[in-house]
């Protein structure tokens, strides 16, 4: 059984603005040593007619998982990240999709940034496929994507300042 979600994100400059730094390959460089620094790599980026295709690698260390993660898969974890934008007149539509390497998790969501200034909706579903504590798990899964969400949309303001 899956756990649904939503998060929201506001940005104090327009979506046209965020579509400026999110089509850039150095900004999802700067954007993962910000936000998982030592952890996460840039594995492919692409911009073609308007959609830009991410692949990260992100990574939680052991310490900073809850037990109920740990003790089903104990040690470090490696997140595969896809996320997909698309530049629709004023918006930003697009994915997500992330898994757990070794763990039966995914998590897969839609995303839609409007406005200005922009604000990010990002909703979906969490799914961990372990009987008893999958539903435990799916709930810190979304509690950890909510956290990164936050220190992406943070990091990316503080990149807008500079």
């Amino acid at each position: 059984m899956s756990s649904t979600f939503e998060h929201s994100v506001s940005y104090p400059f327009s979506a046209a603005a965020l579509w400026n730094l999110i089509s850039t390959e150095q900004y999802w460089r700067d954007l993962l040593q910000a936000t998982n620094a030592g952890h996460g790599s840039l594995e492919s980026f692409s911009l073609d007619a308007g959609e830009v295709t991410v692949v990260t690698v992100q990574g939680v260390a052991a310490e900073n998982l809850p037990s109920a993660v740990t003790a089903v898969r104990p040690g470090d974890l490696q997140i595969p990240r896809t996320s997909v934008f698309r530049l629709a007149g004023d918006a930003i539509t697009g994915t997500m999709e992330a898994s757990v390497t070794g763990a039966p998790a995914t998590i897969r969501g839609d995303i839609v940034i409007s406005g200005e200034p922009a604000a990010a909706v990002y909703t979906g579903t969490a799914d961990v496929s372990i009987p008893f504590v999958g539903g435990k798990i799916e709930r810190a899964v979304i509690e950890q994507v909510g956290h990164l969400l936050d220190a992406e949309r943070d990091a990316t303001v503080e990149f807008q300042q500079d």
